[in-house]
C-alpha cells in the first residue's frame, strides 16, 4: 500500500535527479558540437600528420639512396678504370630491383654522356646498351648538380613521364634527383640520377587521408589536381592543356588555402591542409654533412613540389557527424527518465522499509555468485574466507578445499607467493592493487589472471578484509604471443625475419660494446638457387629454403641467432667471436653445410653460398654500417665467384 511517506521519498529523489539530468542534457545539446568539431578537427590533423610523416620517410629513403649512389666505391672503381662499368650496370641493376620505386638510375659523366643507364620496366631492370645511350648535357638535373658542391642534391618538379616525346599511359608522375660524383682527388666526375616514380607515394598519402567519408587530395602550388580530383582533373594541364584546379570548384576553400587557413569549414565541407615547403622535408643534417637541395628548374621561382596537402569532408557527412540524431537524443532521454522515476521509485521503497543495509548485502551476494570472474574473500592475514562459482570453474578447487588456506597456495612461482604480502600492504595503503599474476590450477596447470585486490574496512571494528577479483587470460597472451612470433618470424623457415633480427643485432651490439668482446655478422646469400626455383618450382624452391635454414641453425650455436632477410638472403649473429679468424672459419663451416647435396625423393640439388662478414667492433660501431659492409662483402665474393667460374669454364672451352 503506497503511503504518503512513499511519495515523499518519492519526490526527494527524483526531483533533483531529473533536474540534474535536465541541465547535463542541455550542457550536451548547446556543446556537443564544439567537441565533435574538435575531435574532429584533431582526427583529420592527425592523419594529415601521418600522410605527411609518409612523405617524409619516402624522400628521406630517396636522398640516402642517392648518396650513398653517388659516394660507392663501386663507382669510384669504375671511374678510376679498375672495374668494368657493366659490372656498375649489374649493381645498379639489383639496386633498381630491391627498391621497386625507381624507373631510371644512370650515370653521367662530366660532360654529360650517359656512361650508364639502367631502366626498371615491366618490374625487370636492364641496362640500357651503349648505342641507346644519351647526350644529356643539356639537362637542368645534369647541369645544376654537375655544377653544385659536394654534399648538394638536385630536385626537379614532379612531371608526368613521357617516352618518344609522348606522354606515357597510363599516367607515370615522376620526380628526377640528381647528384654531383667526385672522385678521391676531389674532381668532378659527373653526376649520378634518380628517376623516383612519385605515383605510389602520392596515392599512399591520399589514401592515408580518406577515410570515414573525407576526400583527401594533393594540388601543386597553383591549386592544380595532382591527386584527388574528379575524372580527368588530375593532371588536367599537361594531359589537355586545359588547367583544372580546386579554386574552379571550390573558390572559398582555395582562397582560404591561398591565406595560409590550414583548418577551416566552407559552405562545401570542412578542410584540413597543409602547406608543403618541400625544402624543409629534403635539408637534413647529420654528424658528418650538411646536406644542401637545389629545387626546380633554372629559372622557376617556385616549384611544383610546394604541394598543398589536405583533406575534405563534404559538407553533408560533416553535418551529420557534428550533430546528433535528435530522435534517438528524445528516446535516450526517455529512457533514462524512467530509468530515474524507477530508480526513484525502489529508493523511496526502500527507504519506507528500512532495509538498505540487508538489500545491499542480498544484491552483493547475488552479484558475487553470478559472476564469471573468480572472486576470494580473504581476512586480513590473506587466509580464504569465502569464494564464489567463477573461482572452482577457473582454478578447479572446491570452496572446502580453498576456504582456510593462504591465499599464496594459488601461487604457480614461490617468487609471487613471496611477495603477496607486499601486495596486500599496497592494496591496504592503496585501497587497490591491480596486476598479472601466475597461478596455478587443482590439476597442475599453469594460467595467468589479470587480478585486483581491494582492501575493505569495517567502519565498525575497522578490521580489513581483501577481495581479490581474477580473470583468466592465458588465452589472449597465448594469441598475443602468436601474433608477435608470426609479426617477427619468416612464415617459410620459422626463422627470425629482418625486423626481429635487425633488433637482434642492435642488442648483440650493445652488449657486445658494454662487455669488451666482437660480434660477427654474416650475410648470406644462396648460389645457384634461381634456377633451381624456376626448373623445379616453387615447391622445391621452398623446401630447399627451409633445408637452407636448417642447415645453418644447426652449424652454429645455440645462442646465435640465424634469419631469413628475404628471398635467397639469410643472416647470423654470432656472438663473442675471437676476432675475424673465428668469424672465417664459422663461415666456411656455414658453406660447407650448405653446400651438400639436398635430396628430396628421387630429386638431388645443390646449391652454394656467398657469404659476407663483418665484425663489431672491429669494422664498424654502426649497426647499419655493419649491415652495408658485410652486404657489400657478400656481392664481393658473390663477384669473385663468378668471375672464377667463367674462368674455368673458358679454360674448359
Amino acid at each position: 500500500m503506497i503511503k504518503f511517506g512513499h511519495i515523499k521519498s518519492f519526490l526527494v529523489c527524483f526531483a533533483p535527479l531529473s533536474a540534474i539530468f535536465l541541465a547535463i542534457v542541455s550542457f550536451l545539446a548547446w556543446d556537443v558540437s564544439t567537441e565533435r568539431e574538435r575531435t574532429i578537427a584533431s582526427d583529420q590533423r592527425f592523419a594529415l600528420e601521418q600522410s605527411i610523416s609518409i612523405l617524409r620517410e619516402r624522400l628521406e629513403v630517396v636522398v640516402s639512396d642517392l648518396l650513398i649512389l653517388s659516394e660507392s666505391r663501386q663507382l669510384e672503381a669504375v671511374i678510376e678504370g679498375r672495374v668494368p662499368k657493366e659490372e656498375l650496370a649489374e649493381e645498379y641493376a639489383v639496386f633498381s630491383q630491391r627498391r621497386g620505386v625507381y624507373d631510371q638510375v644512370r650515370f653521367l659523366d662530366k660532360d654529360g654522356m650517359e656512361i650508364i643507364r639502367v631502366n626498371y620496366g615491366g618490374g625487370i631492370p636492364y641496362a640500357v646498351p651503349g648505342r641507346d645511350l644519351q647526350d644529356k648535357s643539356s639537362r637542368p638535373y645534369f647541369q645544376l648538380a654537375n655544377n653544385a658542391p659536394r654534399g648538394t642534391i638536385y630536385v626537379s618538379r614532379i612531371e608526368l613521364n613521357e617516352e618518344f616525346g609522348e606522354i606515357e599511359r597510363p599516367i607515370k608522375p615522376v620526380v628526377r634527383l640528381s647528384a654531383p660524383v667526385f672522385d678521391r682527388y676531389g674532381q668532378r666526375q659527373g653526376v649520378v640520377v634518380l628517376n623516383l616514380r612519385a605515383g605510389p607515394i602520392l596515392d599512399e598519402m591520399t589514401a592515408e587521408l580518406s577515410g570515414d567519408g573525407a576526400q583527401g587530395f594533393v594540388l601543386n602550388h597553383h591549386g592544380h589536381w595532382i591527386e584527388g580530383g574528379e575524372a580527368g582533373e588530375n593532371w588536367a594541364q599537361e594531359l589537355s592543356g586545359a588547367a583544372v584546379g580546386l579554386g574552379e570548384r571550390f573558390p572559398t576553400a582555395w582562397e582560404n588555402m591561398r591565406q595560409g587557413y590550414e583548418s577551416f569549414t566552407t559552405d562545401d565541407g570542412f578542410y584540413s591542409v597543409r602547406r608543403l615547403d618541400v625544402s624543409s622535408l629534403l635539408l637534413a643534417q647529420n654528424a658528418t654533412r650538411t646536406l644542401s637541395v637545389i629545387i626546380g628548374e633554372p629559372d622557376s621561382k617556385v616549384n611544383d613540389l610546394n604541394l598543398f596537402v589536405g583533406m575534405r569532408l563534404p559538407s553533408d557527412i560533416y553535418e551529420a557527424m557534428l550533430r546528433p540524431d535528435r530522435g534517438l537524443l528524445i528516446s535516450v532521454s526517455a529512457a533514462f527518465f524512467v530509468l530515474i522515476a524507477i530508480g526513484s521509485g525502489a529508493y523511496a521503497w526502500t527507504r519506507q522499509r528500512q532495509i538498505v543495509a540487508s538489500f545491499d548485502a542480498r544484491l552483493s551476494e547475488q552479484v558475487l555468485r553470478a559472476s564469471k570472474n573468480s572472486v576470494v574473500v580473504t581476512d586480513e592475514n590473506g587466509l580464504i574466507q569465502k569464494v564464489n562459482p567463477g573461482f572452482t570453474a577457473m582454478t578447479g578447487y572446491l570452496p572446502n578445499e580453498a576456504i582456510g588456506k593462504p591465499l599464496s597456495f594459488l601461487r604457480a612461482e614461490q617468487e609471487e607467493a613471496d611477495i603477496l604480502e607486499d601486495i596486500l600492504m599496497a592494496a591496504r595503503a592503496n585501497g587497490t592493487w591491480e596486476g598479472e599474476v601466475c597461478n596455478r590450477r587443482k590439476g597442475g596447470d599453469f594460467f595467468y589472471a589479470n587480478t585486483v585486490i581491494s582492501a575493505i574496512t569495517d567502519p565498525g571494528n575497522s578490521e580489513v578484509n581483501f577481495v581479490e577479483m581474477g580473470l583468466d587470460i592465458s588465452r589472449h597472451m597465448e594469441n598475443a604471443q602468436e601474433l608477435w612470433r608470426q609479426a617477427n618470424h619468416d612464415a617459410l623457415t620459422g626463422l627470425p625475419n629482418r625486423l626481429l633480427f635487425e633488433d637482434r643485432l642492435e642488442v648483440a651490439c650493445g652488449h657486445a660494446e658494454n662487455d669488451g668482446y666482437s660480434v660477427a655478422l654474416l650475410y648470406i646469400d644462396l648460389d645457384g638457387f634461381k634456377p633451381i626455383n624456376d626448373r623445379y618450382g616453387h615447391e622445391i624452391g621452398d623446401q630447399v629454403l627451409r633445408k637452407v635454414g636448417e642447415r645453418i641453425k644447426a652449424t652454429v650455436r645455440q645462442g646465435d641467432t640465424v634469419a631469413r632477410l628475404g628471398g635467397d638472403e639469410f643472416a647470423i649473429i654470432v656472438d663473442d667471436v675471437n676476432g675475424r679468424d673465428e668469424a672465417d672459419w664459422i663461415s666456411q663451416k656455414v658453406a660447407g653445410s650448405v653446400q651438400r647435396p639436398m635430396e628430396f625423393g628421387s630429386l638431388s640439388v645443390e646449391v652454394g653460398a656467398s657469404i659476407g662478414i663483418a665484425v663489431f667492433p672491429h669494422d664498424s660501431r654502426e649497426v647499419t654500417a655493419l649491415l652495408s659492409l658485410a652486404d657489400e662483402k657478400m656481392y664481393q665474393q658473390k663477384r669473385i665467384r663468378k668471375a672464377a667460374n667463367n674462368k674455368l669454364v673458358n679454360a674448359r672451352r
